[in-house]
């Protein structure tokens, strides 16, 4: 990309003058939110090492586990993990109890096993949808909330309700924003925190596919059929095309991923971008728009703030946002059938979106498609490629980034091409790197929890400007967003 890294010292100068006058323009604050903007790059990355020895954990943390397990299983087994956290066991088969507990004795996540039923329960993989009632505290099975007083003394309970989970019915109680399940007679089987998806609703597992499905086309009618004209991608690019003019002249766009789990940030970015000036011409999101991709979660979370925002907004689909069975019919019901790969050609540059997360469409044939698109770029044009997943074959991505095979696949055509920059999102930090000629940015910071290893500069909540100027340079800014403290 002309003009993007590797600048000369006055050139540096003058962007960032330029960029503290557009700084001027734009809000320090919006709502809770305090607002930093400065300029782009993050190539750091703490790669934790594993740690050879596994210490007993304090004690504190194993007299939760104590407080909170069943009374015939034993600790048998922990380990130290990367970022300080505790995984302990505790079994006595064939049940097994995991409880994650962070470098504060915060309890991140506990999971249910039985290796002779062949059964596991996670809070986020319970809850079925449209089946969580509220219910009176003194409506929880008491042991339970003995259990909970036990292992929480400071903090008491303040919701509860009663769904219908894949493991049968089960009781949900609100201790400090943990979400604890347990069965009728008051067994705690699952938790973690809300924030993490402890809430998040799942399609029922003992309905047949074709049932599901068939809900889904009828629900998508009713919930999402009189936005799909408005939000669908193909009005997005519309709307581009008719403030199309010509090479040259100078634009600019935003862009943004992962606002799925933290819906008073998102909106409050998507506040903030609308104040800026010069206004963007659109936004890009590299996806996971919603937990689950439910289609009431589309009708619910995303569909009110992009109606208030008139600025399009174009996706590449994330991995929560694919729905059932990864076929993201929800998904296109709202977007378009056509949204899972596609492109646009805007004022010198070409725009492209593609799906690496569905199954949809396989590996090769959205290869072959990228490849055909890149090829059949107008000549002299520069190119912009989003993604949800980062490429494993970027080292420090490799951690939770796509396979590398297929990585490798993708990359080769990025390369190939020369690709002016790629975009993606998925690990929640914003990140850079130049692999292969090309370079690279993660931006995944609108609202799920961060992830700790991009330091202050990436493992914050943000989102990226992007400045075209008249002789087709790309400059970036960051901007960041910092929670006001509450006392």
């Amino acid at each position: 990309m002309r003009g993007v890294h590797r600048l000369s010292f006055p050139v540096i100068a003058i962007l960032l003058l330029s960029a503290i006058a557009s700084w001027a323009e734009s809000p320090d604050r919006v709502g809770d939110w305090r607002v930093e903007i400065g300029p782009a790059g993050n190539e750091y990355c703490n790669t934790p090492e594993f740690p050879k020895e596994h210490p007993k954990p304090p004690e504190a943390f194993l007299n939760l586990v104590r407080a909170l397990a069943p009374a015939h299983v034993d600790v048998s087994e922990w380990r130290l993990r990367y970022d300080g956290s505790y995984w302990i066991k505790a079994e006595a088969e064939p049940e097994r109890y995991d409880y994650t507990i962070g470098s504060d004795g915060q309890l991140i996540d506990i999971t249910y096993v039985n290796a002779s039923t062949k059964t596991r329960e996670r809070a986020h993989e319970l809850l079925i949808k449209d089946t969580r009632t509220s219910l009176p505290m003194d409506e929880v099975p008491a042991r339970t909330l003995e259990t909970l007083a036990k292992g929480f003394p400071d903090t008491p309970p303040r919701e509860a309700w009663v769904a219908s989970t894949i493991a049968g019915t089960r009781y949900l109680v609100d201790v400090g924003g943990l979400i604890f399940y347990a069965r009728p007679d008051g067994q705690i089987q699952a938790a973690r925190p809300a924030a993490s998806g402890a809430l998040e609703e799942n399609y029922p597992r003992d309905v047949p596919d074709e049932t599901i499905m068939d809900e889904i086309v009828s629900d998508a009618a009713e919930m999402l059929d009189r936005y799909a004209e408005r939000l669908g991608f193909d009005r997005q690019i519309r709307r581009l095309q008719e403030r199309q003019a010509g090479r040259g002249e100078p634009f600019r766009f935003v862009v943004m991923g992962d606002g799925r789990s933290n819906y008073d940030l998102w909106t409050a970015m998507l506040k903030h971008i609308s104040r800026l000036e010069p206004r963007p011409e659109f936004i890009i999101s590299t996806g996971n728009l919603v937990p689950r991709g439910l289609v009431k979660e589309y009708r619910e979370y995303i569909v009110p703030p992009l109606l208030d925002v008139d600025i399009p907004f174009l996706i590449a689909i994330g991995n929560h946002d694919t729905g059932f069975k990864k076929l993201a019919l929800e998904y296109r019901s709202l977007f378009g059938e056509g949204s899972l790969n596609y492109f646009f050609d805007f004022r010198g540059y070409r725009f492209i979106f593609v799906d690496n997360v569905t199954r949809v469409h396989s590996v090769d044939a959205t290869v072959d498609w990228l490849d055909r698109v890149l090829r059949d770029t107008p000549e002299g044009a520069e190119t912009i490629v989003s993604f949800h997943m980062p490429f494993g074959n970027i080292k420090k991505w490799t951690y939770d980034g796509m396979r590398r095979r297929p990585s490798a696949q993708f990359t080769t055509v990025l390369t190939r091409h020369r690709v002016g920059h790629v975009f993606s999102g998925h690990i929640h930090a914003y990140s850079t790197a130049t692999f292969e000629g090309v370079d690279y940015t993660i931006s995944s910071g609108a609202g799920a929890g961060l992830d700790d290893r991009f330091g202050p500069l990436g493992s914050v909540h943000h989102y990226i400007i992007c400045d075209v100027d008249a002789d087709g340079t790309l400059t970036q800014q960051v901007v960041r967003f910092y929670k006001d403290e509450v006392e």
